[in-house]
């Protein structure tokens, strides 16, 4: 019988923890719902050999409270989730391939997908030459639900988001970087249960029966970010952040969307760091699938969203509040003026 010893353990396994409790109040003419959300997300990562390792982040999630709400991707329920649960082979510094349950808001925008885990397959090529990081990142995925289900009927094939991004990333330091990225985004095959889903969402699908629903356009184009953070002394820093998609398979007047942030960073003391943000957004009916970005946004809403949260840096947790009023862009039958309240406290991770 063979016995690995605490510290070789210790080298192939770790592992972080993170808790997180919000309540929220938000609510529309066809929807409104009370509830208190709670989340337990671990980070681990084991190594199995010097260019293979596993990277599994699940989650846990407890929900209480009342819903009445007309569509099921606001509908409250208790859950495990998987952040992200993948096998990476990294044969050199420069080079990735992984494979599994992927998050996909590492190669896409919030306005075109939630934070949510797809079967994927990704290469990625990322050069680094002093304080810049730059290359490409492909990958291939099957758009679930977080059930990781394709919602495919019998007889449907299976469906798939295919995309490539190029990144370009200065990183002066901890707190003066700017990340950015464009790419290329195409769905396929994308099931009648998605289209019947979307369509309470924003989106424009056809009725062929009581049963089968279909999208009016297809769902291709492209995406960008920017990520930008500037020090000003040694007190305060000012972030920017913006986000674009354009579905290049639909009508100008319905096809994109974009989010611009502004924010500051207070450095108070050592322990206290007060943040501010102010966003304002416009998603057109088209622009994206709403089934896969309505926890974010959902389609044909143009709104605002405030926040401000207090780190404390010594205790590891984060305390803090938002305010969003998100109105409807064109007049429809299932959407309203819909308006969220939500207190957030936010442990830092650390290690188990």
């Amino acid at each position: 019988m063979t016995s690995v010893s605490t510290d070789t353990e210790k080298k192939k396994f770790s592992a972080e923890w993170r808790l997180s409790m919000k309540g929220a109040d938000e609510g529309d003419e066809q929807t409104q719902a009370t509830y208190v959300d709670l989340r337990l997300e671990v980070k681990s990562k084991y190594i199995l050999s010097n260019s293979l390792y596993i990277d599994l982040q699940p989650a846990i999630r407890l929900v209480s409270g009342q819903a009445q709400t007309l569509d099921g991707a606001d509908s409250m329920k208790n859950s495990i989730l998987l952040n992200q649960a993948g096998l990476m082979f990294k044969p050199a510094s420069f080079f990735q391939l992984a494979a599994g349950a992927l998050d996909q808001h590492y190669n896409h925008t919030s306005l075109l997908v939630d934070s949510i885990a797809f079967p994927s397959a990704r290469m990625q090529s990322l050069f680094r030459v002093g304080s810049v990081v730059s290359g490409i990142v492909i990958e291939s995925a099957i758009p679930t639900s977080t059930s990781l289900s394709s919602n495919t009927q019998e007889k449907e094939p299976t469906p798939s988001l295919n995309s490539a991004s190029l990144r370009l990333n200065f990183n002066a330091s901890k707190n003066a970087f700017w990340k950015n990225k464009v790419g290329y985004f195409i769905y396929n095959n994308l099931p009648s249960a998605v289209a019947q889903q979307s369509m309470l969402l924003g989106n424009e699908v056809n009725t062929v029966s009581d049963a089968h629903y279909e999208f009016v356009n297809k769902y291709a184009g492209v995406e960008a970010s920017t990520d930008l953070q500037i020090p000003l002394g040694t007190l305060l820093d000012i972030t920017l952040e913006s986000e674009y998609v354009k579905n290049t398979q639909a009508k100008e007047d319905v096809n994109t969307a974009y989010n611009v942030a502004l924010g500051s960073i207070l450095h108070v003391s050592s322990a206290l760091d007060i943040t501010l943000k102010a966003k304002y957004y416009s998603v057109a009916p088209e622009a994206a699938v709403s089934y896969f970005n309505a926890r974010g946004y959902e389609t044909n809403r143009i709104g605002y969203e405030v926040s401000g949260y207090l780190n404390f840096l010594k205790q590891g947790y984060n305390l803090g509040a938002s305010y969003k009023d998100a109105e409807v862009m064109f007049t429809n039958t299932v959407q309203s003026r819909e308006k969220t309240i939500m207190i957030k406290l936010e442990t830092s991770y650390a290690n188990i």
